[in-house]
């Protein structure tokens, strides 16, 4: 497929996710092949979080990653979730409906609606390929995150060790998106964007340039996936 114009991107993203938001993490564990909780709770950890601490997830989407982050923040710490779809939240609301120390805001990653140094570490998941300017996104998160914390991406990457799954992404996961969720567009976009993306070195290069210190690449899922760490300097 053609990828949307950067001036194109917010709005096609938005309505992509709305048209799949009650669909989405169902067909996440069928594509990924339950993986991507491995990965996750693997990406969650390296924040390390600690009691009492306020943690901050971008393009939280239905919130999984925000209970995973819970437990280490403990009853007195604090989740917070951020995204563009109003659908995607209206999912994570229903999940989280009785937690008291969990907050889930509508908004642009672009502009985070929060003061600086509000978090104690941030992360974004599966959801940096998607925003119109990815050096902005970042510089927010560093923005809001108070020095000596982690800053995290995860995301899919261009694959290396296993050459199938170049196939199994262009081929088979849009045929599941069609059968399964109605939406083969919204996978094809999966593939494409992917495609399209920034490399795990160049992103390391990026967290690196916006001042971000131990800046280093972990990959997962047999190259398919990977992770940039960083930490906000003192």
């Amino acid at each position: 497929m053609t990828l949307p114009s950067l001036e194109e991107k917010p709005v096609f993203v938005q309505r992509l996710f709305n048209r799949i938001a009650t669909r989405y993490d169902a067909l996440n564990n069928i594509i990924s092949l339950g993986m991507h909780w491995g990965w996750k709770r693997h990406a969650v950890a390296c924040l390390q979080l600690t009691h009492d601490q306020h943690g901050l997830d971008v393009c939280t989407g239905t919130g999984d990653l925000l209970g995973l982050m819970l437990p280490y923040v403990g009853a007195f710490g604090e989740v917070t979730g951020l995204d563009f779809s109003e659908k995607m939240l209206a999912v994570a609301k229903d999940r989280y409906n009785n937690v008291s120390n969990l907050t889930l805001v509508q908004g642009d990653a672009m502009h985070l609606p929060f003061a600086d140094d509000s978090f104690h570490a941030s992360i974004i998941s599966f959801g940096l390929r998607n925003v119109a300017d990815i050096r902005q996104t970042i510089a927010e998160m560093i923005r809001c995150t108070k020095a000596g914390g982690r800053i995290i991406n995860l995301d899919t990457a261009p694959i290396t060790s296993l050459p199938c799954f170049s196939w199994y992404f262009k081929h088979v996961m849009p045929r599941f998106g069609e059968l399964l969720a109605g939406d083969k567009e919204a996978y094809q976009y999966l593939q494409a964007s992917t495609e399209a993306f920034e490399s795990p070195e160049g992103l390391k290069a990026l967290f690196e340039d916006l001042g971000l210190v131990d800046v280093r690449i972990e990959r997962l899922g047999f190259g398919s996936v990977a992770m940039i760490v960083g930490t906000k300097a003192l």
